[in-house]
């Protein structure tokens, strides 16, 4: 029994003595390794050297645990910017998309003496959803106040009159809707040239002004920007007539339309800015 006892315990001994080998062996390579075998060596023999050898590794150790810290950290940082460049890269793809879609649109009606700027809506609050919406192109793009805003529609493949800006700022700006109760713009039915007005209410319908009484105007009669507009160029879709309202001891006749742009599918809109020779 006493020689099997011996025997475990000179197994656990060698087993001991092959770790610490393998340990000082390590302490080569490894720093931290290192550094806890001149701890050992200090303990056992106490002299300056074996100190300074602490010191210094224990030094070493601390710089790269400082390192590693620091690594990290950048690390976090560039996923991040990395992040960052995807979804601007995302957002690009999809008005470069759209403004591959206009490019069919322009070669067939381009407006003339304008320069287009994709703007994506960022803010539409829904008890403001037929007044305004801001977009997130500003100043810094060479935007201003009373510039119009269109919208493309892929289905008709056709530029429809949206609103105008009314706020400008550094990277943003605020559209008013045609639809707008304070709106008014000058149209024009389309192939019987007779001006108009276009009045928002607050809805996806407008109120159609000023028609007179000896034209005959019928619900599907399309409305177009009339040259009257100081902001809008002429010809450029509004909205379609439903109704027509025939009220007694009126010269005029007035009619309800109803725009074409969706403001629900509605993401991407098109501000038109005069071109340099223009202004």
């Amino acid at each position: 029994m006493s020689l099997y006892k011996k025997s475990r315990y000179e197994n656990i001994v060698f087993i001991v003595l092959i770790l610490i080998c393998f340990i000082f062996i390590g302490g080569r390579f490894f720093v931290t390794i290192n550094c806890i075998k001149h701890f050992i060596y200090y303990i056992a023999y106490p002299n300056l050297s074996a100190a300074d050898n602490i010191l210094k590794f224990s030094g070493n150790f601390a710089n790269n645990i400082e390192s590693l810290i620091s690594l990290h950290q950048d690390n976090i940082s560039y996923k991040q910017k990395n992040q960052e460049l995807i979804d601007k890269l995302r957002n690009y793809e999809l008005i470069t998309h759209e403004y591959e879609s206009l490019l069919k649109l322009f070669k067939l009606d381009k407006v003339d003496n304008t320069k287009s700027v994709y703007a994506r809506i960022v803010v539409r609050e829904p008890s403001l959803w037929y007044q305004s919406f801001i977009i997130d192109k500003g100043s810094d793009d060479g935007l201003y106040n009373e510039l119009p805003v269109a919208v493309f529609n892929k289905t008709k493949n056709a530029l429809y009159a949206m609103g105008t800006i009314v706020e400008t700022y550094k990277n943003s700006s605020k559209v008013a809707l045609i639809t707008n109760s304070e709106s008014i713009l000058p149209v024009e039915i389309k192939n019987k040239g007779i001006n108009c007005l276009v009045e928002g209410f607050d809805s996806c319908l407008v109120k159609v002004t000023y028609i007179p009484l000896n034209v005959d105007v019928k619900p599907g009669d399309e409305l177009v920007v009339s040259n009257l507009s100081s902001i809008f160029n002429y010809g450029i879709p509004v909205g379609v007539i439903r109704g027509i309202v025939q009220e007694p001891y009126m010269d005029f006749q007035t009619a309800t339309a109803e725009v074409f742009f969706d403001m629900v599918s509605s993401n991407i809109a098109i501000v038109l800015v005069p071109s340099e020779q223009k202004q």
